[in-house]
């Protein structure tokens, strides 16, 4: 009656229901063993509770390197476990390679991990499963992985540096307000000399930092959760990803750098044999803007009704001027996208704009940081020097009075 189960209402044998009762074994035994293991070592500490990009990285390229110079899967994986210094990475590891024994392949290991390799990772490596070329799919992860781990860290680096100078600059206007300017102002509370408007205005300012800087810090710290919450949310989620990519200054260097991921991980796809619909799919997870994600699944959705892409990035050359409206994807990447459909040469297109795309964004990110220096120094000097000015305003109202006495 068991064996009853996999077979149709024709008497065909339903290979697939058997195929899913053997790999549930098989996941079952995995997790037996793997609970064994853990019952074993739960003495021990573990330090660390999340996996980088660059621990990721740097397994994708020891992978690179051995099965390049001929060594296999098993052999490989065996010696990159005793490098990882990550206990979670290498429990994961270990994992891939016990689960080759039991038939379960790289990629299906790396789906049960999907916040630590992302969709482009798993894709390429099913790809290499089905193909078997594992050599050129880990030198193009080894390559892809590392520019996007420098391209994260050029945009981060561009963000971050105008505000530590700002966090820097708003430090010091405080030390100011809580430490010197009360102890410059008892003297004219002393004098009951009249202060200025902008000198009464600094030392309010003053005593709200003063008196009330822990309610300062409890409102900071309440505002820090509520975004956190709203966060959490999906239209929280939209509604600060439609800020990001408008946020003044930045939203150049912001959308360019989604353009990039979305053709570098598209065309990394292409040359692996990946098809189209798959391809979009998994470049929309790659992309780290949730608007971007959105506008490239929208794509998707419309290339699956016969539409093509050009028409989905809504270019249309049906006119002798052509209207372009998409405010996410430059129109220069839309007429590419519109040749390929007519040559099916878009790798090498997608390959010639993002070279294109990557020399922009650094010039853009060493003009705006060298830009930003002197924009911030004034406004360094314009707060500083208010203070200072109606720090005196006062002493120059007391040498008047001298002066006529």
């Amino acid at each position: 009656m068991f064996f009853n189960e996999f077979y149709d209402k024709y008497w065909n044998f339903d290979n697939s229901k058997f195929l899913t009762l053997l790999n549930k074994a098989k996941n079952l035994e995995i997790k037996n063993r793997n609970r064994r293991s853990l019952h074993k070592s739960a003495k021990q500490i573990v330090l660390f509770s999340s996996v980088s990009k660059k621990e990721i990285w740097g397994f994708i390229n020891k992978m690179s390197i051995f099965t390049n110079s001929w060594i296999d899967i098993k052999s490989a994986l065996s010696i990159v476990i005793k490098q990882i210094k990550n206990p979670k990475f290498k429990d994961i590891i270990i994992e891939m390679k016990l689960n080759i024994d039991h038939w379960i392949t790289i990629a299906e290991t790396m789906q049960q991990y999907q916040k630590i390799f992302d969709s482009l990772v798993t894709a390429l490596v099913w790809v290499w499963e089905k193909t078997w070329q594992l050599w050129r799919i880990l030198q193009e992860l080894d390559k892809s992985l590392l520019e996007n781990i420098e391209l994260k860290w050029k945009v981060k680096w561009a963000m971050i540096y105008p505000i530590i100078l700002l966090v820097l600059t708003f430090a010091v206007v405080i030390f100011m307000m809580v430490f010197i300017v009360p102890k410059i102002t008892e003297t004219f509370t002393r004098a009951n000399i009249a202060l200025p408007k902008l000198t009464q205005v600094i030392v309010n300012v003053s005593n709200l930092f003063k008196n009330d800087f822990l309610t300062l810090i409890a409102i900071f710290v309440w505002l820090n959760i509520l975004i956190k919450l709203i966060k959490k949310t999906n239209a929280g989620k939209m509604m600060f990803a439609k800020m990001v990519i408008w946020i003044p200054v930045f939203w150049s260097i912001l959308r360019q750098s989604n353009i990039i991921y979305f053709i570098k991980s598209f065309t990394i796809l292409l040359d692996s044999w990946v098809l189209l619909l798959d391809a979009l799919k998994i470049s929309s997870d790659v992309v780290p803007n949730l608007v971007y994600k959105r506008e490239v699944m929208r794509i998707k959705n419309e290339v699956e009704l016969w539409l093509p892409i050009s028409k989905s990035l809504w270019l249309n050359l049906d006119y002798e001027e052509s209207l372009y409206l998409n405010k996410l994807f430059n129109e220069e990447f839309a007429y590419v996208i519109s040749t390929w459909e007519e040559t099916w040469t878009l790798s090498d297109s997608l390959k010639k704009i993002w070279a294109n795309y990557d020399v922009e964004l650094k010039r853009k990110i060493s003009n705006l940081s060298s830009s930003l220096e002197p924009i911030i120094i004034v406004i360094v000097w314009f707060l500083v020097g208010t203070i200072v000015v109606g720090i005196m305003l006062p002493f120059f109202e007391m040498w008047k009075v001298a002066k006529e006495i």
